[in-house]
């Protein structure tokens, strides 16, 4: 094909009617020339032309010739389907609107699922070719946790090897407070904007002179979204001063707003790293223990391969590449294109909700390829007559499967919107329902849609086309055309059969999806009943971060009338026996060995830094031995606390009071605002054994097995206070209390906010799927509905002769219940049974003790309920065309024929 023929295939797809009259005019004059000549010969103009017509042949014949020559015919066919699939649906738009409205929903709720995955998995970081940017991280051996590096680790890096053209460090998830409020930030090295190349917006962005080791300067850099929810978006921001937890900062610059970092969660400032000893206090004097993170940029035209083999010998050698124990460690390069690196892990999270939202759209699907199938009935005289004037049946599915491509593209027009609406709903829900003191502080926006989104909704159009489409159109045109030609309607079992697969496919994902829903119910019902093993009713978390207004704060938690208990972590704080603090419950990752156990197992356990008053105050029981004493905690005694499944799995038919227990804290584990002070010593002996604690996991204080007695030295902890009244006025009152102190003051919580948090996801998760159960059942009872009706229809004459022979109505009635709860019967036992088998290889998983201690997968009572819930929609739905099924005139009827 040379470009001359390309470009008459172009213009005969974008501009057919001039293609076509040029055409025209082409055949007319080969039959004029060839008319010309039979005149010279001496024949008369009218003999001329006929003879000449004649001997050309078929013009129309011709033209198509022409037209397959050309090779867009199925381009002109195409396009001819599409209009006359318009003008039918112009006949029945009702039809039409009911079929876009049901696949739309469908794809609009799978688009949304996709928007979250394109926005983390596939939208590239607005960063400079950010194809060569690359994590480097370190595991201490294949299948295990990620070892940290520290700020000697990256120096070491940066100055032995030669694969980056740049590399910078940064911590993140740094909660600080700012204007009172809580905010994110990460710190970052001074090259951090120049090796991604992104500029600032306005003023400057950090430079290495601000990121001097020691020696830091005391300025930030805003993000677009920092400068917009504390400033307004001010333009005049640059050089103004704000205090950061306590310490006064000048503000640089300002990113753009395309930019939002490297992570899932954009920051409201950056930093320099050099004073992370400011936002970890607990860590200052020893910043080098404190994990960061190391990104670089391989230099132009090095491989990842080559530079992983560099970065292998580095660690060969050096201390940059010995794990926490010392052993040597493996390096491996994560590319940082994009939020979230495309793994096998990352869609194992994400297929089971494309699965969960995908059986909305083939419910719908279900019901559409249903309304088709009944359709295709009405249509029956039309497709005849166009088989028997002589189109081959291939081309009468091909222009079914067309106007079912339309409808399908409409809706993804449709979906498109709808999806944006789901994530924008979603959203200002979440923020709706958080606790106030934490929805105050959370700023959640909707992602956004891109190129992305629009072609996986064309592709899932597509295929919702043959899921919806390919059955009516196969069908639709099985005709014995005799009887059709005679106005007789014909069919067979093959359409009954395809009609109830149906139906059972729908009540399959409706049973499937109510299923979840109660099971995440009736979680939550559970956990908002369990005992968390704490007093929640009158405790109050007071969380400091400026330990120079510690005292102040105190005392003025003290004084206040409504605490009716006073204890301090710090002997030498205690004013008054009223309130009781206790230190902040800090989850680290540590390994704990029983002296003299045989197998030596190591595994890890949450341990938390204590005040002797921590287990009287919120009500945990010790079972055997005693509590820590005040000499205890500030002598730094090594003495611990076991919870009993802990003794039990240590030290098995064994008392576990008064054995030594090894505990090793993971220096390189990532560091939190709530890290533990220093280990007094490694070993410790047993003096008490309390209950269990479930703790609240979801809000970040989960069950410990070891309790150590917190240090006099100990800074940056929280404080719990136990409250008369209610606590939620009692917290106010100290927020506005310590807020005059320090306005830059951390959270201030009740108990009770974190028993509901602790619940929050599993309602998240009920009310996920019972919105999804609840458009699964309605999507499902319509088509029920609708079958029957449609059924009832046309076997009226059928039902009209049952009551002439002396069937009654009751009879009429358990007739049609009876042919749809058989259908229904078989979707529920498939919906139950495929549940069952999903949860069998749930529990199969690495996740099945998470998943066991939050919900209870077999839990029977759930799937009771959710059949039930079924069997009693479908029944109401089945009734009114029972009921005027009951009421055929079977004298009227007869004599319709």
């Amino acid at each position: 094909m040379n470009f001359r023929d390309l470009r008459l295939r172009v213009r005969a797809v974008f501009a057919p009617r001039r293609v076509e009259r040029e055409l025209d005019d082409e055949l007319a004059f080969h039959i004029e020339r060839e008319t010309r000549k039979h005149v010279a010969a001496g024949l008369n103009l009218t003999d001329a032309r006929a003879r000449a017509r004649a001997r050309f042949g078929s013009a129309a014949l011709a033209a198509d010739q022409c037209r397959d020559a050309r090779g867009t015919a199925f381009v002109d066919t195409a396009v001819r389907d599409v209009l006359y699939a318009l003008r039918t649906f112009r006949r029945t738009p009702l039809v039409a609107l009911t079929i876009v409205g049901t696949i739309a929903v469908g794809l609009g709720l799978v688009a949304a699922v996709f928007t979250i995955f394109n926005t983390l998995v596939f939208s590239v970081n607005p960063v400079r070719d950010p194809d060569a940017l690359f994590a480097v991280e370190r595991v201490a051996a294949p299948n295990s946790e990620r070892v940290r590096f520290t700020w000697p680790d990256y120096e070491a890096l940066r100055r032995e090897t030669d694969v980056f053209s740049g590399a910078f460090a940064r911590l993140v998830d740094i909660d600080s407070r700012i204007e009172g409020r809580v905010m994110g930030g990460e710190l970052v090295t001074g090259n951090y904007f120049d090796v991604l190349g992104v500029n600032a917006a306005l003023g400057r962005s950090l430079t290495p002179a601000d990121d001097v080791r020691h020696a830091g300067r005391q300025v930030l850099v805003l993000s677009h979204r920092g400068w917009s929810r504390l400033f307004a978006s001010d333009p005049d921001i640059v050089g103004r001063e704000m205090t950061v937890s306590g310490f006064r900062y000048v503000i640089v610059g300002v990113m753009p707003e395309r930019f939002r970092g490297l992570g899932l969660a954009p920051p409201d400032y950056w930093a320099p790293l050099s004073l992370m000893g400011q936002v970890r206090p607990i860590h200052a004097g020893r910043e080098d223990t404190i994990g960061i993170e190391i990104i670089g940029r391989l230099k132009p035209g090095l491989s990842r391969t080559t530079a992983l083999a560099g970065l292998a010998v580095w660690a060969s050698r050096g201390a940059g590449g010995l794990s926490a124990d010392g052993r040597p460690g493996s390096i491996t390069l994560e590319p940082r294109r994009t939020f979230v690196t495309l793994s096998a892990e990352v869609v194992l999270v994400f297929l089971p909700i494309f699965f969960v939202f995908g059986l909305i759209l083939l419910i719908g699907c279900a019901n559409v390829a249903n309304l088709l199938l009944a359709r295709a009935l009405s249509r029956q005289r039309e497709i005849g007559i166009r088989l028997s004037v002589g189109a081959s049946r291939h081309r009468i599915i091909r222009q079914l499967l067309t106007e079912s491509l339309v409808l399908a593209l409409a809706s993804a027009v449709c979906a498109f919107a709808i999806a944006r609406l789901v994530l924008q709903v979603t959203v200002s829900v979440v923020l709706r329902t958080l606790p106030p003191e934490l929805a105050e502080n959370v700023s959640i926006t909707a992602p956004g849609t891109d190129w992305r989104v629009a072609v996986f909704l064309v592709i899932a159009a597509i295929a919702s086309t043959v899921l919806f489409g390919l059955v009516p159109a196969l069908q639709g045109t099985r005709l014995d055309l005799i009887r059709t030609m005679r106005g007789e309607v014909t069919s067979d079992s093959r359409p009954r059969r395809a009609r109830n697969a149906l139906i059972v496919v729908q009540v399959t994902a409706s049973a499937l999806l109510l299923i979840c829903a109660s099971i995440f119910l009736r979680g939550a019902l559970r956990a908002s009943t369990a005992d968390p093993g704490w007093r929640l009713a009158d405790n109050v978390i007071v969380e400091i971060n400026n330990e120079p207004f510690r005292q102040a704060m105190v005392a003025a938690t003290t004084a206040d009338p409504a605490v009716t208990m006073v204890a301090a972590m710090w002997p030498g704080v205690l004013g008054q026996p009223r309130a009781v603090f206790a230190s902040a419950s800090a989850k680290a990752t540590a390994d704990k060995q029983a002296a003299g156990r045989a197998d030596g197992a190591r595994s890890p356990e949450v341990y938390r830094f204590v005040s002797p008053e921590y287990f009287s105050l919120l009500d945990i029981r010790v079972l055997r031995g005693r509590a820590f004493t005040q000499s205890e905690a500030s002598s730094n005694a090594a003495v611990a606390m076991v919870s009993e499944s802990t003794a039990r799995t240590i030290w098995p038919n064994q008392e576990a009071v008064g054995q030594v227990l090894r505990l090793e804290a993971d220096q390189h584990s990532e560091t939190r605002r709530q890290d533990e002070p220093t280990l007094p010593s490694s070993t410790f002996t047993v003096v008490g054994v309390v209950r269990d604690v479930a703790g609240f996991r979801m809000a970040g204080y989960p069950e410990a097995g070891v309790y150590v007695p917190a240090s006099p030295a100990r800074a940056e902890t929280d404080l719990i206070a136990r409250v008369h009244g209610d606590p939620e006025i009692v917290r106010r009152t100290l927020v506005e209390r310590l807020t005059s102190i320090d306005p830059n003051m951390g959270l201030v919580l009740t108990m009770r906010t974190l028993g509901r948090m602790e619940t929050y996801l599993l309602q998240v998760g009920f009310w996920v799927t019972v919105v999804l159960g609840g458009l699964a059942l309605i999507l499902t009872v319509s088509g029920v509905f609708g079958v029957l009706s449609y059924l009832v229809e046309r076997r009226t004459k059928e039902i009209g002769v049952r009551i002439a022979l002396g069937a009654t109505s009751a009879n009429v009635t358990a007739l049609v219940l009876g042919q749809s709860l058989r259908v229904v019967g078989i979707g529920l036992i498939a919906g139950a049974a495929l549940a069952w088998i999903l949860a069998t290889v749930l529990m199969t998983t690495s996740a099945a003790a998470q998943i066991g201690g939050i919900v209870n997968v077999f839990d029977l009572p759930a799937y009771a309920a959710s059949l039930l819930c079924i069997v009693i929609a479908c029944i109401l739905a089945a009734s009114l065309p029972a009921a005027r099924a009951a009421r055929i005139d079977p004298i009227a009827t007869l004599r319709q024929d």
